[in-house]
């Protein structure tokens, strides 16, 4: 069975310089999420890494608690959070519990796809609906995986890292399991590291059914922080659910 990759050190290093709109794309999902809920609310994030959202909020005053299985990128977290104003576990956020609840429940940036199997999407899932208080909201952002499931070879990008790194990407997909298999290779002068990292994607469609058996329902999905409209050109969504037991169901 395929394990959920972890960041290594070297990758942990240059995470928050892998994506380009990282900043813009931060203050956009802080802002969302306070429509959501003020602070003081209390906000778990899976996958808290090196902190990018749970930072911000903290400053806000929100109470934050964050989930991560990587050493090093909560090494990092800590670095940018020396007085602990966010409590942090080290875990599998697919099978472990806080048992606490949460008015919102977050995880953004792919990370849900990390559980590479249904039944490890299933088992977080249903955490998130024990970890769900009564009227909170559970936000998720991934990639709108169709454009990915039709590619029948490899593909291969760079991304610049800095003036002095790079890391090169070679993609490629098993559509009969919607597995995604990023071979990530950091150059930056030193020894080179290559990292795998497997997701396994799921449709929007069979997402809100997986959330829907976990006893929530879809809200709102929009094609990013922002609220735009979600279309059939949207490169990836964000999707808030509810308690299935509360309020109507979206239409």
């Amino acid at each position: 069975m395929i394990a959920h990759a972890l960041y290594s050190e070297k990758l942990a290093s240059v995470y928050d310089q892998m994506y380009p709109f990282i900043e813009v794309d931060t203050q956009q999902a802080v802002g969302l999420l306070t429509e959501l809920a003020p602070p003081p609310a209390r906000v778990l994030e899976l996958g808290v890494g090196t902190g990018r959202i749970a930072v911000p909020l903290a400053d806000l005053g929100y109470q934050v608690h964050g989930v991560d299985g990587s050493p090093s990128m909560l090494a990092r977290l800590k670095e940018k959070d020396p007085d602990g104003r966010i409590t942090v576990d080290l875990a599998d956020f697919t099978e472990f519990g806080t048992g606490r609840q949460y008015e919102i429940v977050v995880v953004v940036l792919n990370t849900l796809f990390s559980a590479v199997s249904r039944e490890q999407q299933l088992s977080c899932l249903r955490n998130v609906r024990a970890q769900l208080a009564p009227g909170g909201r559970f936000v998720v952002e991934v990639f709108e995986p169709t454009p990915f499931h039709g590619l029948d070879q490899p593909s291969f990008s760079i991304r610049h890292l800095g003036a002095h790194a790079v890391m090169l990407d070679v993609l490629s997909v098993d559509r009969s399991r919607q597995l995604m298999v990023g071979t990530h290779t950091i150059l930056d002068g030193g020894v080179p590291e290559t990292t795998q990292h497997v997701m396994r994607y799921a449709f929007p469609g069979e997402l809100d059914l997986l959330v829907e058996i976990c006893g929530m329902r879809l809200e709102h999905r929009w094609a990013d922080f922002t609220k735009q409209p979600f279309t059939n050109t949207s490169q990836r969504h964000v999707s808030v659910y509810a308690a299935a037991d509360e309020g109507d169901p979206a239409r």
